[in-house]
C-alpha cells in the first residue's frame, strides 16, 4: 500500500502506525494494520492512507501512538482529533457482474474523483472521500453498484455530511 499526502498538504509520511484490531468470526481478516502517518509532533501522527480494517478512523484524523521499543512501530493510543473525511470500505463480489474485477469496480470512484485503495487479495477497496467530494453521487453511485449485485459496502468512518447525504 503506498502513502499518500494528506489533503491539507501535511508533511510527507514517515511512520507506520500499528493498529491492534479484534479479529471475530474470521473478520477481519488480520489482527492488526499498519498505516502511513506523518508525525506531527511527540506522539502524535496525521493518518495518510486509508484504512482497511481499523474501525471509526479516517484520512487526516489526528492520533496519539507511542512505539513500545526505540526499534519498533509506534502503536495507536487513541484519536485526538477528527478529520472531516470519510471512510467506506467496499467488497466485491468475485461472481458478480463485474467478475471482481478490481479496476472496474474502482472507476466510478475515480471519475468523480475519490481516492481509492485496492487490495486484491482481500477482494475490497477502501475509500477516502473528502468533505469536497459530490457526497450525493458518491452515495447513489454506492447503492446502485449493491442493488445490482457488484458489491456491498461498509461505512468505516462517517461524517455529519455523509450522514446528511445518505439520508433516511
Amino acid at each position: 500500500m503506498e502513502p499518500t499526502t494528506a489533503a491539507d498538504g501535511a508533511a510527507e509520511p514517515d511512520a507506520r502506525v500499528v493498529f491492534e484490531l479484534k479479529v471475530e468470526d474470521g473478520w477481519p481478516p488480520v489482527s492488526s494494520e499498519r498505516l502511513w502517518a506523518s508525525s506531527t509532533g511527540p506522539d502524535r501522527y496525521v493518518i495518510a492512507n486509508v484504512p482497511w480494517f481499523v474501525p471509526d478512523l479516517a484520512v487526516g484524523d489526528v492520533i496519539l501512538a507511542r512505539p513500545p521499543a526505540p526499534d519498533q512501530h509506534p502503536v495507536f493510543r487513541e484519536v485526538l482529533e477528527r478529520s472531516d473525511h470519510v471512510t467506506i470500505r467496499l467488497i466485491r463480489f468475485r461472481d458478480g457482474p463485474l467478475r471482481g474485477d478490481l479496476a472496474r469496480a474502482m472507476e466510478p470512484f475515480t471519475r468523480l474523483g475519490v481516492h481509492a485503495e485496492g487490495a486484491d487479495q482481500f477482494g475490497m477497496l477502501a475509500l477516502d472521500i473528502a468533505a469536497d467530494d459530490p457526497m450525493d453521487e458518491l452515495v447513489a453511485t454506492l447503492r446502485s453498484g449493491q442493488d445490482a449485485g457488484w458489491w456491498e459496502f461498509e461505512e468505516g468512518r462517517i461524517t455529519p455530511a455523509w450522514i446528511e447525504a445518505t439520508g433516511p
